[in-house]
């Protein structure tokens, strides 16, 4: 498993367009984003996880969600080519700092649309992948088979869960937790046959992105909110510290869209 994050300090996040549902134009307080933003930067760095970082183009206020900047196995990423032109741009950035640190890098097919992280987890030689909101499936197919991984293709199914990681927190190799209502009924029993312990979330928790949450071994930075959910990993021995993210979800994201493991 990887040790290392890429994080974006959001120096320029604000939210100036709308291509996801959360997205209704809420004013950014920039000074309190940039207190929650670092709270996970020094939370993960207290576990002893490395901490890399990109700088923020002044045109790009969603750059700061680098889990969506591509998928990442040992030296090799497959970079995101995004559905929406708002956010296009980021794909030449990113490439250019993955180049620089010594990856090889790879690109889809123009037209075929396919978001990186915010779509993928890769657990061993498995790749779990939503599709039919911002990625494609022809996308998440040719990802995997450039990695070399085993895909797991999960449909989605509801606008305001447009990305995997928004419904999906794999939790280790046998459990996860996940919203049942985000997924297609073929996608729920896919997951079923993959990872034994499945904890549902209900739609509250769920509303509140207890799924994008960020998880290094027992331990869990979780966005502040949800509260059913807690009790259940608390039960099976998670460590859990909850961070706000009110400024994030203003633009339909939280503590996972901010993080990519590299």
């Amino acid at each position: 498993m990887s040790n290392t994050v890429l994080l974006c300090p959001p120096i320029f996040f604000d939210v100036t367009y709308s291509i996801n549902p959360w997205m209704q134009g809420a004013k950014v307080n920039k000074g309190v984003a940039m207190d929650q933003w670092f709270k996970l930067k020094y939370g993960v760095e207290n576990w002893g996880v490395e901490v890399k970082l990109i700088g923020q183009e002044p045109r790009l206020p969603d750059m700061v969600f680098t889990a969506n900047a591509g998928t990442v196995r040992d030296n090799k990423v497959v970079l995101s080519n995004f559905k929406h032109l708002e956010r296009q741009p980021e794909t030449d950035i990113y490439e250019k700092w993955f180049k620089a640190a010594g990856y090889e890098t790879y690109r889809l097919p123009k037209k075929i649309n396919f978001e990186g992280c915010g779509d993928t987890v890769v657990a061993g030689n498995k790749m779990f992948a939503g599709y039919g909101v911002r990625s494609d499936l022809g996308g998440i197919r040719r990802a995997a088979k450039i990695l070399d991984l085993e895909l797991i293709p999960l449909k989605l199914d509801h606008p305001n869960f447009y990305h995997l990681d928004t419904c999906f927190c794999l939790l280790g190799p046998q459990s996860a937790m996940y919203y049942p209502g985000a997924f297609t009924p073929s996608a729920v029993r896919k997951l079923k046959k993959h990872i034994p312990e499945l904890i549902p979330l209900d739609v509250t928790d769920a509303a509140m992105f207890a799924c994008n949450s960020v998880v290094h071994e027992n331990k869990i930075l979780m966005p502040s909110g949800p509260q059913k959910i807690i009790e259940e990993l608390d039960i099976r021995g998670y460590e859990i510290t909850q961070i706000n993210t009110s400024e994030f979800l203003k633009s339909g994201g939280s503590l996972q869209c901010m993080t990519l493991w590299i």
